[in-house]
């Protein structure tokens, strides 16, 4: 009996922490009928009997050769302020090749069903520490928040999902800003992936309201020119902006692009591999993979000299993948990857049902209502969503790896031969 997820769905990671596709099946109809307590719940809350937190304390003793008890701890002390209604897709970014046992975090809020609601109430009603909305960066996120969940707001039609990317520095500072990233929603079948037309809301609308500020004429056209080009068969996955970083540059994901394709399409952008390292890179992967996500900055100046691919596996078997041995093998060849953190890593994948966790993850949301019981019965999936290879020339390589960790409902876990 072979126990795994096939709809398509996976925590892909963004930025520093990377990609997601959420469930379809969440939009149906049908699934609205029948959770619409459920999610006329979740839009007036956020509960505070379970956390953020609380996830991923299921997860630390998995990743206690990759992250430090401290550094873990500073992670949970931020993912505190946040309710656990708001997300179910977590994870975790791990620089391999350093001995130190760092990570960043990020987590996902979903355009479907009331998440996004939840973290315009989380703002609304003061649910957060009052030192984070005196940060600009913060009250940029918060306004967005508030437009994606307006009915008449284009936002609330054009961005899928939300995410948080939190930077872990050596020492906590009172209030710490996060990288901020959208994907778009899936253009209609025959639309262009590249009809720049359909995108014009990302450069006048969504990146204003999370800079605070609207982009310069230059910056918007060099924004619509790298999807203008986009290969035929990938498309625009996500656009972040790193609030907490003193940049102006965009960052663009692109989803399914073809190894073949990747350079000339870097070429035409402005970008040349002038050495032929990154040719030699792309190449070393084509067995190693089967689904890549290309992501590089749009500067003031064109496109950034630092290229991320991040690689993984378009069947979406969560905690049943078996194949990261051999890219992983490959990372500690070419000495991006500490041996005992492809070790650690590889023992991270599995899945913990709710009788392992009932009592203290997903008990306290019973009393909220009366039809909540088949959703809270739900189990929590532990596994790796990608790797991630950061060229920069005339730099070595840098390989991250990004556990995540996932709530499903046991609905959406269903048993294959």
């Amino acid at each position: 009996m072979n126990r795994y997820i096939s709809h398509s769905v996976s925590f892909e990671n963004v930025g520093a922490a990377r990609e997601i596709e959420l469930e379809n099946k969440l939009i149906s109809p049908e699934y609205q009928l029948y959770h619409e307590e459920h999610t006329r719940m979740f839009k007036h809350l956020p509960l505070k009997s379970i956390l953020a937190s609380n996830y991923l304390c299921k997860a630390e003793s998995y990743l206690a050769h990759l992250i430090s008890p401290e550094k873990f701890q500073d992670i949970l002390s931020i993912a505190r302020n946040f309710p656990g209604n708001v997300t179910s897709f977590l994870g975790f970014e791990i620089h391999l090749g350093d001995a130190k046992q760092r990570a960043d975090w990020a987590f996902a809020i979903s355009g479907a069903g009331g998440d996004r609601e939840v973290l315009v109430n989380l703002f609304r009603n003061g649910n957060l520490p009052k030192q984070f909305l005196q940060q600009p960066e913060w009250r940029h996120i918060s306004d967005f928040s508030t437009a994606w969940a307006d009915q008449n707001s284009v936002l609330q039609k054009q961005v899928k999902c939300f995410w948080l990317e939190f930077d872990m520095p050596d020492t906590l500072p009172e209030v710490l800003i996060p990288s901020v990233f959208f994907g778009p929603e899936k253009l209609p079948e025959g639309i262009a992936s590249n009809e720049t037309s359909r995108y014009t809301w990302l450069v006048s609308t969504a990146l204003p309201l999370l800079r605070g500020r609207c982009l310069s004429k230059a910056m918007e056209r060099r924004v619509l020119n790298c999807i203008q080009k986009i290969p035929e068969t990938a498309s625009l996955f996500q656009i972040g902006t790193m609030l907490s970083r003193s940049t102006n540059d965009v960052r663009l994901y692109i989803n399914r692009i073809h190894l073949k394709k990747i350079i000339p399409y870097l070429n035409a952008l402005g970008w040349s591999d002038e050495t032929g390292e990154f040719q030699s890179l792309i190449s070393d992967l084509e067995n190693k993979a089967d689904r890549f996500v290309l992501s590089f900055d749009v500067t003031d100046e064109g496109i950034g000299p630092r290229i991320g691919l991040e690689c993984s596996f378009a069947s979406n078997r969560f905690h049943e993948e078996t194949r990261w041995n051999k890219l992983l093998n490959y990372l500690v060849e070419k000495g991006t990857c500490l041996p005992e953190k492809r070790d650690a890593l590889l023992q991270y994948p599995g899945i913990e049902s709710s009788e392992d966790f009932s009592g203290s993850v997903m008990k306290p949301l019973a009393s909220a209502s009366q039809h909540l019981q088949d959703i809270l019965s739900g189990t929590l999936i532990r596994y790796i969503s990608h790797m991630k290879i950061v060229y920069l020339p005339s730099r070595s390589l840098e390989a991250k790896a990004y556990p995540a960790v996932r709530l499903f409902e046991h609905s959406d876990l269903p048993l294959y031969e």
